[in-house]
C-alpha cells in the first residue's frame, strides 16, 4: 500500500495492469487505488486503459489540476453522469466506450468548451458523424483531433466534419471502402502539422496504394499546410508506388521530419529519394528487409538529420516470418549515417554511443529490450511535429 500510495500521488497516474483473482481485478487492490487516488491533490494526468473506470471516477471529482485523460468508457448512465462534472481538461482520450458515455458527450463538451484542444476518440463503434456535428463546434479551441476505427465515421465524414475545426494541427482518421462521394466543398486546414490516415481496405490489383492517399496528399498540398509528420497504415500489407512517394515529397520535402509507413513497402528508389530530398527528416518508420539493410544504409547516409530509425516489419509476419536484423546490419546502417542514434527493430532498441575524439567508425553499440506495449496510439504526432 505504502508503494502504490507513493506511485499514484504523483502528478501523473497510468494504470494499465491490475491484479486479478480468477480473471477478475481483485476488490481489495481497486479500493486501495481509488482512495489513494483520491488523496492527489496535484493531479494532472490520468490513465486507465483497463475497463475498470467506474471504480476510479469518485476519485477524480474536484481535481482541479486535471489536464489530460485517457480511459476506456464502459459506463452506465448514471455513471457517465459523473463524467460531466469533470472539467478543465485539455486532452481527451476514450478508448472505446458504450453509447451511454457518447450519449453524454454534447453536454461534456460543453463543459470542456475553454480548455479541451485534444481530442482522440478510438474504437468507439456508436459515435456517428451527427454527433460529431454536434460537438465540434463546442470546441473552439481544438487543434487534434483524432477518430480512429468508429465505424460509423467514415474518410467522408471526417472531410466534412473538418469544417467546424479550422485551426487544427494534428488530424488522424480511418478510411473504409465506400462509395460515398467525398464532399463537394472540403475546408482546408492551413496550421496542419501531422496526419495519420489508416486505411481498413485492400487497393484493387490495378492500383498499389489507396486512391485516398493521392487525394489527401494532394489536399495538404493546396492547403500549403507546414506538414511535419505523416504516418499512413494499411490494414493490407502493399508496395507504394515511386509516383505516390514522389508527390509527397515533392508537397512536403521542405518540412517533413517524422514519416512512418506501415503495412507497406517502399522501392529502394523511392527510399533514396526520401533520405535526400527530405531534408528535415529526423525520424523514419518503414520495413527494412535484412537483404535490404545495406541498400537502406547506402540511402541513409543522404538524411543527414535522421537519428531514429524504426523497422516496423510485417503485421502479418507470423504467417511469413522474416529474418530479423542482425547486430552487423545494424552496424553497417550507424555507420554509414553517423546522425543515427537510435535503431528500433524486432523488439529491440540498438543505441549507438559515438566517441569524438575518434572516427565516425568507431562507436559502441547497446541493446535493450523494447517494451510490449508503446504508452501511445500509433496515430499520435510526435512532440517533434510541434
Amino acid at each position: 500500500m505504502a508503494l502504490l500510495r507513493a506511485a499514484l500521488l504523483n502528478s501523473d497516474t497510468d494504470i494499465r495492469a491490475i491484479p486479478t483473482v480468477k480473471f477478475t481485478p481483485q476488490p481489495k487492490f481497486l479500493d486501495d487505488c481509488a482512495r489513494t487516488l483520491a488523496l492527489c491533490k496535484n493531479l494532472g494526468s490520468f490513465t486507465c486503459t483497463l475497463d475498470v473506470m467506474p471504480s476510479f471516477l469518485p476519485s477524480l471529482q474536484d481535481k482541479q489540476g486535471l489536464e489530460c485523460l485517457r480511459f476506456n468508457g464502459n459506463l452506465t448512465a448514471d455513471q457517465s453522469e459523473e463524467l460531466v462534472k469533470l472539467s478543465g481538461l485539455r486532452e481527451l482520450t476514450i478508448d472505446s466506450c458504450s453509447w451511454n458515455v457518447v450519449d453524454v458527450f454534447p453536454r461534456w463538451m460543453d463543459v470542456l468548451r475553454p480548455t479541451l484542444m485534444s481530442l482522440t476518440l478510438n474504437s468507439i463503434h456508436t459515435l456517428s458523424m451527427e454527433m460529431l456535428d454536434i460537438i465540434l463546434p463546442s470546441l473552439p479551441h481544438l487543434t487534434r483531433l483524432h477518430v480512429i476505427n468508429c465505424t460509423k465515421v467514415d474518410h467522408t465524414a471526417m472531410l466534412r466534419v473538418i469544417s467546424h475545426t479550422p485551426n487544427l494541427e494534428s488530424l488522424a482518421f480511418t478510411s473504409y471502402e465506400s462509395s460515398r462521394s467525398l464532399p463537394l466543398v472540403i475546408s482546408p486546414l492551413p496550421r496542419l502539422r501531422h496526419l495519420a490516415l489508416d486505411t481498413q481496405h485492400a487497393p484493387t490489383p490495378a492500383n498499389n496504394m489507396p486512391a485516398f492517399w493521392t487525394t489527401m496528399i494532394n489536399l495538404t498540398r493546396t492547403w500549403s499546410c507546414p506538414l511535419k509528420s505523416l504516418t499512413l497504415r494499411l490494414s493490407d500489407r502493399v508496395s507504394l508506388g515511386d509516383a505516390f512517394v514522389m508527390n509527397i515529397i515533392d508537397s512536403h520535402h521542405a518540412t517533413l521530419n517524422h514519416l512512418a509507413i506501415l503495412n507497406c513497402t517502399l522501392s529502394k528508389e523511392s527510399v533514396e529519394k526520401i533520405c535526400i530530398q527530405c531534408t528535415e527528416l529526423e525520424r523514419f518508420a518503414l520495413s527494412i528487409p535484412a537483404k535490404d539493410s545495406y541498400a537502406f544504409a547506402v540511402a541513409a547516409a543522404h538524411a543527414k538529420r535522421l537519428h531514429t530509425v524504426t523497422e516496423v516489419g510485417d503485421l502479418h509476419s507470423s504467417h511469413s516470418p522474416r529474418p530479423p536484423l542482425t547486430r552487423m546490419d545494424i552496424r553497417t546502417i550507424m555507420s554509414h549515417q553517423p546522425s543515427i542514434e537510435r535503431i528500433v527493430a524486432d523488439g529491440r532498441i540498438w543505441t549507438a554511443t559515438r566517441f569524438p575524439e575518434f572516427s565516425e567508425d568507431d562507436f559502441a553499440i547497446a541493446v535493450a529490450k523494447k517494451k510490449t506495449k508503446s504508452s501511445y496510439h500509433w496515430f499520435m504526432p510526435p512532440s517533434s511535429a510541434f
